[in-house]
């Protein structure tokens, strides 16, 4: 019997997932209407950096580069979770069930015991974790190109290079360059 304590968080976990689910798309919305300002105001004073783009072109590439698809994904990662969540608990207890019978089925370590709620915890919290982490490649496997290289892009100009100078990071100041091979020096 499952405890509705259960229940009440996988409530909970769902709105929290809606939540972030909404926070999504208000901010799309601000979005669009901040990007249908934006265009407006470049074709006023910076025409040539609009040229080629249409109105919606220019608002797709606005809102795909400046969204909070971190909350996108965080409200799928979640939901998946939720919603997979009985098929997890099946699966760990069928691996454990199989385990436990090819250890040859000791008593101490049956459906009651500790080692069962062990395995069964650690489990779900293990797939609950792969979950995240495929939701978190994805969002990293998708990022979109910074807002400069799309409009240059769309515009049909080569992508500016940005090789400016930048600061080395407060972790990285002892580490060294590798010295130039002795043969491309001159």
């Amino acid at each position: 019997m499952i405890s509705s304590y259960v229940y009440i968080i996988a409530c909970l976990a769902l709105c929290v997932a809606a939540l972030f689910a909404l926070r999504w798309a208000l901010a799309v919305r601000s979005l669009k209407s901040d990007a249908r300002a934006e265009y407006a105001e470049r074709s006023v004073s910076k025409p040539a950096s609009i040229a080629n783009v249409s109105e919606t072109a220019f608002t797709g590439l606005y809102v795909a580069s400046f969204q909070p698809r971190w909350a996108l994904y965080a409200a799928g990662a979640l939901a998946s979770a939720v919603l997979a969540s009985p098929l997890v608990l099946l699966f760990v207890t069928g691996v454990y069930e199989l385990a436990w019978q090819a250890a040859g089925a000791p008593a101490w370590a049956g459906r009651t015991g500790y080692a069962f709620m062990f395995a069964l915890f650690f489990g779900t919290v293990f797939l609950w974790a792969l979950i995240g982490g495929a939701f978190a490649r994805l969002h990293h496997k998708r990022t979109p190109e910074p807002f400069t290289h799309a409009l240059a892009r769309a515009r049909g100009e080569p992508i500016p290079e940005t090789g400016g100078f930048r600061r080395r990071p407060a972790w990285a100041r002892r580490a060294r360059p590798d010295p130039q091979p002795e043969e491309t020096q001159t």
